[in-house]
């Protein structure tokens, strides 16, 4: 049967979340930044790690409109990559959209919020979405990839490629651009499927967090191959 791309459900988060009960610790479904904020070596620190975004993963499913997550799955059935899809047909607004990706002040005061360096999470996804007002069409319909990510063990079987290429089929559908910001390594995954980098690479100084390190993104884009439709274009005389 193969790898299949299916729409991800809400009983898959449960599923998902078994997966720092069966597999080695990190090979799971946690997606970037957290590796980088919340580095672990137990398997304790995995289920914890896995639990917790998990939960966040699932509030947006269930309470934001504009959200399509897709899961790929191999013959077992169980998942091995997750992307979350986002479509904007009035447009992506910070403002309103912000709120989603960062964590409050209140989880501060979690048990596991000594692990997870939450303001440093929040600083590189609000820089992140806070910069796309300066590099995506205000007030245009748009699709964003906001999260993509493949269990380490099941990377370079094709998985991203599945995901990435069902955007690309709504872009040209909705005749709308579709942007990403993509890390180091998978910025060549996109090119190739007809992303292009849009001005300077993102770089984010994580020292003031307590990480020696630079945090690096590309802005890329997908543009329709006929163009993009006209604001006051009818979608149904197409």
């Amino acid at each position: 049967m193969g790898l299949q791309l299916l729409p991800l459900t809400v009983e898959d988060f449960s599923a998902i979340t078994n997966h720092a009960n069966i597999f080695e610790p990190g090979d799971d479904l946690v997606g970037p930044p957290v590796p980088v904020c919340w580095p672990l070596s137990t398997r304790e620190e995995a289920q914890t790690r896995l639990r917790v975004h998990m939960e966040k993963q699932s509030e947006r499913y269930t309470k934001d409109p504009s959200i399509n997550y897709l899961k790929v799955v191999d013959d077992s059935g169980s998942v091995v990559s997750v992307a979350r899809w986002h479509w904007y047909p009035k447009g992506y607004s910070y403002e309103k959209e912000s709120h989603w990706e960062t964590y409050p002040e209140a989880s501060l005061s979690e048990p596991w919020a000594k692990q997870f360096n939450i303001p440093l999470n929040n600083f590189i996804l609000g820089s992140r979405d806070a910069a796309r007002s300066s590099w995506i069409g205000k007030d245009r319909p748009c699709w964003i990839l906001m999260h993509l990510v493949t269990r380490p063990s099941q990377r370079g079987k094709g998985t991203a490629r599945l995901l990435v290429q069902w955007g690309i089929e709504q872009a040209e559908k909705n005749r709308a651009p579709a942007y990403l910001e993509a890390g180091v390594m998978g910025r060549p995954i996109y090119e190739k499927m007809g992303f292009r980098q849009v001005g300077e690479l993102m770089e984010l100084d994580l020292r003031p967090f307590g990480v020696e390190t630079t945090f690096v993104m590309a802005k890329m884009a997908y543009m329709p191959s006929r163009g993009e439709k006209s604001l006051n274009q009818d979608s149904d005389n197409l």
